[in-house]
């Protein structure tokens, strides 16, 4: 329960129902069992009718174009210890848990639509956001606009595609990127050859600061930050198929967002009222994005001040608890 994503979906839930929760590897005696994606896909497909399962998957897996990385993920869960077993194709072994499951839980509706195809108990629930304050936004600070972008260091790619654009802005306009990541992390599989993270963004072009991630420090940078960025790889259909957690945060801690123009971004910015307006479908987007914040610093703190309505109420923890009562009831467990 070490990744964000983990506590912030079915155990946060839990807790704020006061329910007990054990974390375990194997069914015994237990009413129900959640698995999140570092569940062993091998061991649980073969649990008894009897036991109630609800699988966790709120990244976009069946979407995933075939690729080298998929082709070994069921070796490679096995040597990194995820897996009791190897499996020669491990898109069949989850397919496969997919149908035994009696619920599943997903991010989004493409992703629900794709499941449904295995399941016809599936739900698309966001991450719940309660460990994050709500931050009143605060608009421009200084003369100098400071950017903010939070992920895993395997993830930053998608921040190098936007460099050019950036550059352009550095030109006229003072700038800085806050990058809250891990200082150091590994390159494979979760586990092996560790890089330092200064590394990879030394020759990056424009001032860069690194932040070591934890929601303080998170917290922290947002605090003094102006604008976040929230770039995916539009042609890779599992990182333009990730749901709009990422701008759900930083709307939370006060900030506005400009991302890239994936479906679950499309769909969180009509959510907020603010149309196609910070959204980018390449790099000229975002040029002219970053150069109309320069020219009108008043719409940062208009498009804070809508995202952070659309974050505490369409988005808010107590509507996406409703949604896992539904889960379970779906599954003939009473009022929780």
């Amino acid at each position: 329960m070490d990744r964000p994503f983990d506590r912030r979906r079915f155990p946060r839930f839990a807790r704020s129902r006061g329910l007990a929760l054990d974390v375990v590897d194997r069914w015994s005696s237990h009413d129900c069992y959640i698995l999140s994606p570092s569940a062993d896909v091998t061991r649980w497909v073969d649990a008894p009718p009897n036991v109630r399962i609800v699988v966790d998957l709120p990244d976009a897996y069946l979407a995933e174009d075939f690729s080298i990385r998929r082709a070994v993920r069921g070796v490679a869960k096995w040597v990194g210890g995820e897996s009791a077993r190897p499996v020669a194709s491990y898109r069949r072994a989850l397919e496969r848990l997919l149908q035994r499951a009696d619920a599943v839980v997903c991010s989004t509706g493409d992703q629900a639509e794709a499941v449904s195809a295995f399941n016809d108990n599936v739900h698309p629930i966001l991450d719940l956001h309660g460990e994050f304050p709500v931050v009143e936004p605060s608009g421009p600070r200084s003369d100098r606009l400071e950017l903010v972008w939070e992920g895993l260091t395997a993830t930053l790619p998608a921040v190098s595609a936007i460099l050019p654009a950036l550059r352009s802005m550095a030109d006229r306009r003072s700038v800085c990127l806050h990058l809250v990541t891990d200082l150091e992390a590994p390159r494979y599989m979760n586990r092996f050859v560790v890089r330092r993270t200064a590394d990879l963004v030394a020759d990056w072009g424009v001032p860069i600061e690194l932040h070591q991630w934890s929601v303080d420090c998170l917290v922290e940078v947002a605090g003094s930050a102006d604008l976040a960025v929230v770039p995916v790889d539009l042609n890779a259909p599992f990182a333009a198929g990730k749901p709009e957690n990422r701008m759900r945060i930083f709307w939370r801690l006060g900030l506005p967002v400009v991302a890239s123009s994936s479906p679950a971004h499309r769909r969180a910015m009509t959510v907020a009222g603010l149309g196609d307006r910070w959204l980018c479908d390449g790099l000229d987007d975002w040029r002219t994005c970053f150069e109309s914040v320069g020219k009108e610093p008043a719409r940062l703190s208009e498009a804070a001040r809508a995202g952070q309505q659309a974050a505490v109420g369409p988005y808010a923890d107590s509507a996406l608890e409703e949604k896992w009562l539904t889960v379970l009831r779906s599954i003939g467990l009473g009022p929780v």
